[in-house]
């Protein structure tokens, strides 16, 4: 990316999302602008994790000492790992019970599963709810076929290709919701259709990060930043300046652009998500075919080229931010006032819309 270098030395990196044709390290979907303007004592520090939600995890800290950085960065760590197993769709780990367990089981036998599962899954139920099952984690097996493909194509561009209608009917026809079993007494979860597949992609990492913040929090921390790909959350005020605001830079999603940035806004103790139809992709024929499916078309949703939410809420800021991909502009309007959200929509002519409150936030950075 030509600009990869101007960033760098304008920006603190914060949040690494997406790449031109690859599900690798990807250029920023958030960054937070620097400052020389300074208001505390407290000393700066910050870290890079690459292993887990198979993205990059950045986190920036305001701490009296390294020490105390330390302490939260092992917090930090430990509860990516323990997350980013919990909820994987394709990878087996050693004496974990995930997601891929439940759905290696489906129509076999109940699974038992960490707690944060339950929790998580009857989440993901309430979301199907509120989004007229726009958001359905039974809808494993059409991502899964979508991801499939997408893996296919990005490892040899000649045997890139798209699924065909019957696979894609096929799979669109085992997304029955009502058919996952969830006993939160017994802490098991069963899939009476063996054909159904769980995708928390929706939901899954902003629970994650809703659950880590809570920890760091316990363990004292109250200036930073932890972003896991597109899903940042802002701890507190900005210490280094006087109004407590973090500028936060949201990447414009035309990389012809000379241009990085789509909008820049002001933030205090909140969270920010962006989707985008560039974070995870691949090309065929001409076409771009990213991850967010629309379960309307069984395609990838064409309404937008990036949704950007913010919420003092992560877990519905993740969700929010997918299903306000997957509609109209008119009804996603609707939904942002429903949930008290700002957001951010950049169509495919990149044109900007936004609620009157995302128009305050960009106000605030200019103070």
């Amino acid at each position: 990316m030509s600009y990869k270098k101007l960033l760098m030395a304008l920006v603190l990196v914060l949040s690494l999302t997406s790449c031109q044709v690859q599900d690798d390290i990807k250029p920023k979907q958030a960054e937070v602008k620097e400052t020389t303007e300074t208001n505390t004592d407290l000393k700066k520090y910050s870290a890079v994790f690459y292993d887990y939600f198979d993205t990059v995890t950045e986190f920036l800290v305001y701490a009296n000492d390294e020490k105390e950085f330390d302490q939260y960065k092992e917090i930090l760590e430990k509860d990516l790992k323990k997350y980013h197993q919990l909820f994987n769709t394709y990878d087996d780990f050693e004496g974990v019970n995930n997601i891929k367990t439940i759905n290696d089981n489906a129509g076999k036998k109940p699974v038992k599963v960490d707690p944060s599962i339950i929790d998580l899954l009857e989440y993901s139920k309430y979301i199907y709810d509120v989004t007229d099952g726009k958001i359905n984690m039974a809808l494993g097996d059409l991502i899964g076929l979508w991801h499939d493909y997408r893996e296919m194509s990005l490892a040899d561009e000649k045997k890139a290709a798209i699924p065909s209608e019957e696979e894609l009917k096929e799979a669109a026809s085992h997304s029955d919701i009502n058919q996952i079993e969830i006993d939160k007494k017994n802490n098991t979860v069963y899939i009476k259709d063996p054909d159904i597949k769980i995708d928390v992609g929706a939901a899954g990492k902003g629970y994650g990060i809703k659950k880590i913040v809570e920890d760091l929090k316990k363990a004292g921390l109250t200036h930073g930043i932890v972003s896991v790909g597109g899903d940042d959350v802002i701890i507190g005020e900005n210490p280094a300046k006087y109004d407590g605001i973090w500028k936060v830079a949201i990447v414009n999603p035309d990389r012809k652009s000379d241009n990085p940035y789509a909008s820049i806004i002001g933030l205090k103790d909140t969270t920010v998500v962006t989707s985008g139809d560039y974070q995870r992709f691949y090309e065929y024929n001409g076409e771009i075919y990213h991850h967010i499916i629309d379960p309307d078309t069984n395609y990838p949703s064409k309404y937008f080229r990036s949704v950007s939410v913010v919420h003092p809420n992560i877990e519905l800021a993740d969700a929010l931010s997918t299903y306000l991909f997957t509609v109209d502009l008119e009804t996603g309007r609707k939904v942002a006032k429903e949930f008290d959200a700002e957001v951010l929509w950049i169509d495919y002519d990149f044109n900007s819309y936004m609620t009157e409150g995302y128009e305050n936030l960009e106000k605030k950075s200019e103070d």
